[in-house]
């Protein structure tokens, strides 16, 4: 494609049309260049074949800037209370990454995850509450954020009096744009002073939650410190809730597009668990994996790569690639499970894959049963996606329903 190198993709005018613009990039070019004005050079690659090669070979797509350049690393990490935020297992590679997953799976397990969703239903059951009688809400502000936020604050032992203070630091660190330098800094700073001081709370008097059994976690004499706990419990905040409410609003959005889908879904909710792998393909919350830094001279579907570049593998185009998934662009709430990449591939794939299909199940089948026929309260032009470069989902999701 011509316009290729100064191709925007968190523009409005792309991300209303994403979908599109991917299936055309796929075929022109599945590994292409680009840099925007005022933007960073950036490889991105949409094809599924390359996105998986790129999630999977951390030897030559690397996640820690260390592997570069130690100095360009130490750049990344800026001033101390940004460095609290950045020593999670996402930013390693190799042992490094190995160790601390090892020691976060020893506490985010299975069995806690599980005993979450009696309270994850009560939170969903509650919240519409609040507004059945009334017939209307925005999905993405008084259902998807604050379900998803109050699961996670919960589950690390957050108090309810602060899960205002962590949606609007994580919303600041996430999206980042439209704020200057001193106010992120302002942001982050208070962030890693709240956790730092919850950790050491934790630390000399534990209790059932998360943040304290994160901190009480060894392996062969091994322990995170202080500012690996900061970063990880950070991590598990911030990516966690944005990705999850987004997704909710992502498929509660598709199903408004897809009536018959909702239909079937609100008589048959035992459906559900199988339809929520389509809604994670279909239109994915998590549209870009994390960049990645090429570690040396290289060629991924016969483009020239040099090593120092950035590289962003593109997981939302992947998802629709008829290599993966037959019929890619159509909704199949009944389709036998694709191979999606939504929750990543490889060494780092998400750790809180089965918490986030948990939350869409329930808050969709929820949602289905308490508000009947429900539709969108504007027009479907009207839908603007939240600008936040690697996370896709609705800024605002207007819905109605009738109240008997």
């Amino acid at each position: 494609m011509a316009y290729e190198r100064t191709l925007d993709l968190n523009s409005d005018a792309f991300r209303g049309e994403a979908y599109r613009h991917y299936a055309a990039l796929r075929q022109a070019s599945p590994v292409f260049f680009s840099q925007p004005e005022g933007q960073l050079p950036m490889w991105y690659v949409t094809g599924a074949r390359e996105v998986e090669e790129v999630l999977l070979d951390n030897e030559r797509f690397a996640r820690d800037p260390s592997r570069i350049n130690p100095q360009f690393a130490a750049m990344l990490g800026g001033e101390q209370s940004i460095a609290f935020l950045n020593e999670h297992m996402l930013n390693r590679d190799g042992e490094r990454h190995r160790r601390l997953r090892r020691l976060v799976n020893k506490a985010f397990t299975l069995k806690a995850v599980n005993a979450m969703r009696p309270r994850v239903e009560q939170i969903a059951e509650s919240l519409l509450d609040a507004v059945q009688a009334g017939g209307h809400m925005d999905v993405a502000s008084q259902y998807a954020f604050p379900l998803s936020i109050t699961v996670i604050a919960e589950l690390l032992g957050v108090p309810a009096r602060d899960h205002g203070d962590f949606r609007r630091w994580s919303h600041m660190i996430v999206r980042q744009v439209g704020h200057d330098l001193s106010e992120l800094q302002r942001c982050y700073s208070e962030f890693a002073d709240y956790m730092l001081a919850l950790i050491d709370q934790r630390r000399a008097h534990p209790v059932d939650d998360l943040v304290s059994a994160l901190a009480q976690v060894e392996e062969e004499g091994s322990m995170l410190s202080r500012s690996e706990l900061c970063s990880m419990i950070a991590l598990l905040i911030i990516a966690g809730h944005e990705t999850s409410a987004s997704m909710i609003g992502n498929a509660v959005h598709t199903l408004l597009q897809h009536p018959e889908a909702l239909i079937r879904l609100r008589d048959e909710p035992a459906l559900m668990a199988d339809a929520v792998e389509e809604f994670l393909r279909y239109d994915s919350s998590v549209e870009r994996a994390m960049v990645r830094f090429v570690t040396r001279d290289t060629e991924l579907s016969g483009q020239r790569l040099q090593r120092g570049q950035l590289i962003v593998a593109v997981v939302g185009s992947a998802n629709r690639d008829e290599t993966l998934c037959a019929n890619a662009d159509t909704l199949d709430i009944t389709r036998p499970a694709c191979p999606h990449m939504s929750f990543g591939k490889g060494a780092h794939y998400c750790l809180g894959a089965s918490l986030a299909r948990q939350e869409l199940e329930i808050a969709l089948n929820t949602l289905l049963r308490r508000c009947p026929r429900l539709r969108l309260a504007v027009d479907p032009g009207a839908i603007r996606w939240r600008y936040v470069p690697n996370f896709r989902g609705p800024d605002a999701l207007p819905v109605c329903w009738s109240v008997d």
